[in-house]
């Protein structure tokens, strides 16, 4: 340190950090396993905890390879992954120009089905929804609707992570259970959390493909990722593609109040498997392991038909007025096309409004 210099506390250089600059950490793209990881590195240690993690990651492998083939036997059934893309972030290209811009964050919720190998986009940015469970919900019930409406199948299978903010929860659960009930012809909907750190998925494909199409282009607006999505895959046919806005997103967790009996919270996080049965309204089927001979447990449904879930959202969600501001400023350098301007200019900010970090792949 020389002499006359000034020096921040750590408590101001975070703040700077996290709100300043458009940077952050880099997140790996490919899941990695904790446990596995610790044993590695411990041999001999954690013998036995290894033993078992490694006996859950087979069977879990293996039912799920086993579901994924059910429907070249059963056309009754259907087996399908979900997952939320990463960040989708506009202005997107390799540009110096737009690279210390704050950006405005796109949201793609997907789902892709084994053998019919169908593939749906469910889009919205930031200024229309969130990314946590009620958003999730919402395009659930889309989902589950879209299957239904087919006539022909009675089992749905659902594959995703076990992220707890917006796969597993009681509101997912409830939402599933729930939207079953209105089914005309889906019976079972079996929703099945992988293991994490395990997580690859054949709707993953689906977020190679998007990305790949925009190799070496510009993406000057969140209004483009619609096309960009549909038009990613074309054999064996594009990818549906559905637009959400903020008058779409219900809260699910509003009828969360006495749905379930009992205290849930201990069990959710060890849950592996979900079983709901049309025939069997009352309850739900768990199982804490994917082994074939896992012992299943019922809980108790006590929640009201009647209850609907309400809109969240009233009106759009304003950025903040420094993201605005970075954005203004492309506009008015012309850096941003002149076709994608009033798009931009349009978005609703807020003094008030606090920055996150996406992560940072855009």
């Amino acid at each position: 340190m020389n002499e006359g210099e000034n020096f921040v506390g750590e408590k101001v250089f975070k703040n700077i950090f996290s709100t300043e600059f458009n940077i952050s950490f880099h997140v790996p793209r490919k899941d990695k396993c904790v446990k596995c990881i610790k044993y590695e590195n411990s041999p001999g240690e954690y013998q036995e905890k290894k033993e078992k993690h490694m006996s859950d990651k087979e069977e879990t492998y293996s039912r799920f390879q086993t579901h994924q083939d059910l429907r070249k036997h059963d056309s009754s059934i259907l087996c399908t992954t979900f997952d939320l893309q990463k960040v989708l972030n506009t202005p997107y290209g390799d540009s110096m120009l737009l690279y210390y811009s704050r950006k405005i964050a796109t949201y793609n919720l997907t789902f892709y089905e084994s053998v019919t190998r169908e593939g749906f986009c469910f889009l919205w940015n930031e200024v229309e929804g969130k990314r946590g469970a009620n958003e999730i919900c919402t395009i659930l019930v889309k989902y589950i609707e879209k299957v239904d409406e087919r006539g022909s199948i009675k089992h749905l299978l659902l594959y995703c992570d076990s992220c707890p903010g917006q796969n597993k929860n009681k509101i997912v659960l409830a939402c599933i259970h729930k939207s079953l009930q209105k089914c005309k012809n889906i019976s079972t909907i079996q929703m099945n959390y992988l293991l994490p750190g395990h997580t690859y998925m054949p709707v993953d494909s689906m977020h190679s493909v998007i990305e790949k199409s925009v190799t070496n282009n510009i993406v000057w607006a969140p209004s483009q990722w619609p096309t960009i999505c549909a038009l990613a895959r074309k054999v064996p046919k594009p990818y549906e593609v559905e637009v959400l806005s903020h008058k779409d997103f219900e809260g699910w967790d509003t009828i969360l109040d006495r749905y379930f009996k009992g205290n849930l919270a201990g069990k959710i996080s060890r849950i592996r498997t979900t079983t709901f049965k049309k025939a069997n309204p009352h309850h739900i089927e768990v199982k804490y392991s994917m082994k074939v001979e896992a012992e299943s447990e019922k809980i108790e449904v006590i929640g009201k038909g009647e209850l609907i879930p309400k809109l969240i959202y009233k009106s759009k969600l304003p950025i903040s007025k420094k993201k605005y501001s970075d954005l203004e400023k492309l506009c008015n350098n012309k850096t941003i096309p002149a076709m994608y301007v009033a798009e931009y200019k349009s978005l609703p900010h807020a003094v008030n409004v606090q920055d996150f970090l996406a992560d940072n792949r855009h």
